[in-house]
Order: structure tokens, then sequence, then C-alpha cells
């Protein structure tokens, strides 16, 4: 529910603060005072046009804020998940500011959001009907939802929908198959013949590396094993060439007598004999080498072939060799969404046909249900209508059969309510024919009848043209129906007013330099004197002061 309301420098409202209760709310005030600010504040807050003339003379800005109450349940804190916003919050603020120039941004809870989601949000909040204001059953699905509502039947049209849903998955499906083209059955061969000749290839995980580098190793087999050789041969040999084993014994004889009577040569000792236990080890490494080594040109010539059929594919794919596996993964997968549409077209016929009797078994049920619906409904309309003065009224909720190819996820019926409010004139639909009253109170009449949509309904003036006993049962019926929902009415007829749990005053005060708009929450005795006032009169006596006091009194019971 909307629990309070912020306005600045927007029209000729400087400043305004205002805190609003569960139940039925009363604005009133004298004409020309400003009652339908708020509506028209509340309106730009969810989304509506804004203009710059909006802004009150002098500022540079108009900026208005509206926060909602929101259920656990309510629907408004799944949209607000879905949509990437804190959905776990039960306060909601929406708020927009417009410049003098005539641009304006939109919040929601502080983040910049578009005036489209604004709208959302705000259809889903309130509900205002006024003589000017967009309103929620203009929309063309209302006839629909409001039937569907009336006779308890949204499990069936889930029903409807879930079975839509089948239905154009199915018909898709057969028809990407009927429209298959001779390109995509090339394609599918294609792929056939790449992935039968990767699967014969069986290239393996880091197999490309491995190959790579033991070809290089046994290319190079005889050099290196020449290269040891001869570094044996100058390490250490058995025929009578000098050699470095043999260099270095030759040195260390003749220093051994040397170096324990000549100290500085003791150094030198210990480094040619670490030296030559060095090239000892080293030749036995060398040895050990020479000894094990193995020259094999059968398995040289066998990697060089597989190697050899690697980049022989990979040039035929026009891709690097080390992308041959992961290419060999991606085709595999195509290939394989290709052969899952090999499903026989007949069987998804056979199928198709199925769901799709399903489908209209479900929606020509909804819609007969429907039609029984819309003849209980208009009755019942009629007599709210009546209530409320609108008594020269006719409606009519026409359902009309469409043919398959015009279904849709909400069924086989196009619903349009339909109305007249004089005699003789033809029904024709709402948008056509209704005032701002006359709509605010057949949709007043609706939500009393069925009770579902927003948890903020908002009536500018709806009691228009009435008063005395009439004006009386409108109010009442605003009362009880914010026993069940925040009920907010512009008012001039004092039998509405009295009735209200919250009464708000609007006043003007006029300047000498400028006029300005203020409303109040009036306390009861306060309430006797406005109601005393809307009664009439240049002047409040005491005979107005006594009846409103019993109007207020009579409202209690």
């Amino acid at each position: 529910m909307l629990s309070h309301i912020s306005i600045k420098d927007f029209t000729i409202v400087d400043s305004l603060e205002l805190d609003l209760s569960k139940g039925f709310t009363a604005v009133t005030g004298e004409t020309g005072a400003g009652k339908s600010i708020m509506l028209d504040a509340l309106s730009l807050a969810t989304g509506h046009k804004a203009d710059g003339n909006q802004v009150r003379p002098g500022a540079t800005k108009a900026e208005i804020y509206a926060c909602f109450d929101l259920t656990s349940g309510s629907p408004v804190k799944q949209w607000l998940t879905d949509n990437d916003m804190d959905g776990d919050q039960d306060q909601l603020i929406l708020s927009r500011i417009i410049t003098s120039e005539g641009r304006s941004r939109g919040y929601i809870n502080g983040r910049p959001a578009p005036l489209q989601q604004l709208k959302d949000l705000g259809e889903q909040l309130v509900d205002i009907h006024g003589q000017h204001a967009h309103q929620m059953l203009l929309h063309k699905d209302s006839p629909r939802t409001l039937l569907d509502s009336y006779g308890d039947y949204d499990q069936s049209a889930q029903a409807v929908k879930q079975h839509f849903t089948d239905w154009q998955k199915i018909k898709k499906q057969v028809e990407r198959l009927q429209n298959q083209s001779d390109e995509v059955l090339a394609r599918a061969q294609l792929l056939e013949y790449q992935v039968q000749e990767l699967d014969l290839l069986e290239l393996q995980e880091n197999e490309l590396e491995a190959l790579e580098n033991e070809q290089k190793r046994l290319a190079n087999a005889e050099t290196h094993l020449l290269s040891a050789q001869q570094a044996l041969h100058l390490c250490q040999n058995d025929d009578e060439q000098a050699d470095a084993y043999q260099a270095l014994q030759y040195a260390l004889q003749k220093l051994d007598p040397l170096f324990e009577t000549s100290p500085a040569l003791k150094t030198a000792h210990e480094l040619l004999n670490q030296a030559y236990v060095l090239v000892d080890e080293a030749s036995a490494e060398l040895s050990n080498y020479i000894d094990g080594f193995e020259i094999n040109p059968q398995r040289l010539q066998h990697v060089e072939e597989r190697l050899n059929a690697i980049y022989e594919l990979a040039r035929k794919h026009k891709v690097r060799p080390e992308e041959l596996l992961p290419l060999h993964i991606e085709l595999s997968n195509e290939l394989a969404e290709l052969k899952g549409q090999d499903q026989s077209l007949d069987e998804l016929l056979i199928e198709l046909e199925s769901v799709e009797q399903a489908y209209i078994g479900h929606a020509q049920a909804l819609s007969s249900a429907r039609k029984k619906a819309s003849s209980k409904l208009e009755k019942a309309l009629l007599k709210q209508l009546k209530v409320l003065a609108v008594d020269k009224a006719q409606v009519s909720f026409k359902v009309d059969d469409q043919p398959i190819h015009n279904a849709s996820q909400h069924g086989l019926d196009e619903i349009q309510l339909l109305v007249s409010f004089n005699p003789g004139q033809p029904l024709q639909p709402l948008n056509k024919v209704a005032s701002g009253g006359e709509l605010s109170r057949i949709s007043l009449a609706l939500q009393i009848l069925i009770q579902q949509g927003p948890n903020t309904l908002i009536f500018d003036e709806i009691d228009v043209g009435v008063g005395g006993a009439t004006a009386e049962r409108m109010g009442r019926l605003l009362k009880d129906l914010g026993n069940n929902k925040q009920v907010i009415s512009v008012t001039h007829q004092p039998q509405v007013a009295a009735l209200a749990h919250q009464h708000l005053l609007v006043n003007k005060l006029s300047g000498k330099q400028q006029t300005r708009t203020q409303m109040r929450e009036l306390a009861p005795d306060q309430r006797q004197q406005e109601l005393a006032r809307m009664m009439g009169g240049l002047e409040i006596s005491d005979l107005t002061l006594a009846h409103a006091k019993d109007m207020l009194v009579a409202a209690q019971g």
C-alpha cells in the first residue's frame, strides 16, 4: 500500500510530506484548491509522461517520492528479484525528478530506472482512476483477466497456457524439420566425413608434443652418439694419444713431490685432484650413455609418418596442429546436434496432433466457462452500477470464438467489455464511450465484485453528478472496499467524505507573489468543520455543524 508521498516544487506545491493509512481515505477541498495534485504526482512517480511546466515557477526541478509497504506475498517482490533488484525488502520507493527544461529521471529504491520499469511496477502497485489517467480497465487483456478472476478460472487459464507452450514447442520442431534445406543436409554429410576422418586419426591429449620431442631425439641420434664418443675419447682413451685424463695424471705426478714443501702449490694440487676425479666420473657417464644408446630408424619412420598425418589433416582443416583435438570435439558436438534432429517427421506430426488437440480441449472448456461467467458478471455489474447512479447503463462481456490460427496462450477467445450509458446508444468498447467519472464507477463496481488487481485504488471525483442517498451508498461501497484494499478518493460529497477512515484537506494559499497548495490530515473536530463547509452556504451555521456531526456519528455505525 501507499504509505507516504513526498512532493517538492511540483506545480503549486512547494513542499508536501504526507503519510497515508490503510482503509478508505477521502481528499476534499474547495474547487481549484489542487485536490488532484497528489494523483498527478503519483502518476509521474509510476512512469507517466512529464512536462517541464509541472515544475513550480521559480524552481529548477520538481521531486516526487512515493513509498509503498510490501507484503510477504506481493508479486512486486518477485518482479524486483526477476529484474536483479533487491526483492527482500518490505518497502519500495519510486521517485521521479523533473527539470524545468522538461527532462526527467526515474528511480527504484534509489537506483536509476527507465520509465517503463516505473510503469510496470506502478501497474502492480496502484490503480489511478482519474479524469485523464491511464487505467488498467482499458487494457486489452483486462476483460479476460476480470472474467477469469470472477469465475476463479486462474488454474484453468494456467493449464491452457502450459498446453499452448507444449504445442508451440512441438510445432517449431516440425517446422524446422520441414524447412530443413539441402545446405543443412550437405553440412551434416560433410560433418559425418570430417568426424570419421578425425576419429580414424585417434589423436590423444598431449600426443603431438610427445611425438615432436621424440622425433627430434631420434632424428639426431647418430649425431648425439658421435659427439658422446668424441667427448669420451678426449677424456679417456686406450691408445697412446694423450687425453684429458692422462694430462691431469701427468700434472699431478709433477706436483706430488713439491706441494708439501711448497705450500703455495697445495691449492693447485687439490684443484687438479678434483678435476681428475670429475673427468673420471664424466668418462663413466659417457660410457654408460654410449653403451645404452640405441639407434632405431624404424621407430623414427613411424613417428615421422604419424606426425605427417597430423600435419596433413591440420592443413586440410586450415588450423594449427595443436587445434585439431578441440576441432574434433567441436565438429562431433555439431554432428550430434544435427543427428538429434533425426526424429521421424511422421512421429513428430503425430505428437503435434496430440498436443494440439489437448490445447483445443482445454481452451474450449475455458471458453465455455468464461461465457457462463460473463452472463453472471454482467448482471452483478449492472446491479452495482445502479447503486452508483449509473442506472441507464448496459454492459456486455462479449466472448468471441477465434479460429485455431489465432490461438494464444490465453485460449481461443477474444473478449471485449462493451457498454452503453444512454438509452438507444449501441454497445461499444469501453474506451470509446466512457467518461472519466463513468469509468471510475465501473471500475469501483468491478473492484467490489472481484477484489483483484493492485492493493491501492485511487478515484478522482467518482461521485460527480450524484448526491443524497446515492452519494452515501457510494461512500459505503468505498468504505467496504477499504476493508480489503487501500482506497483514496477525491470527492465533493460530504456523504462520501464522512465515511472515510482518514480525511485529508487541500487548501490553496494565495499571497502577493505566489500561490501554493497544502494538504493535511484532519482531526475529528476539523472533519466536522469541513463537512459543514461541503454542505454549502456562505457561512457555517450551528445547523450545518450539527448535521455534519450526525453524519460522522452515523458513519461509525
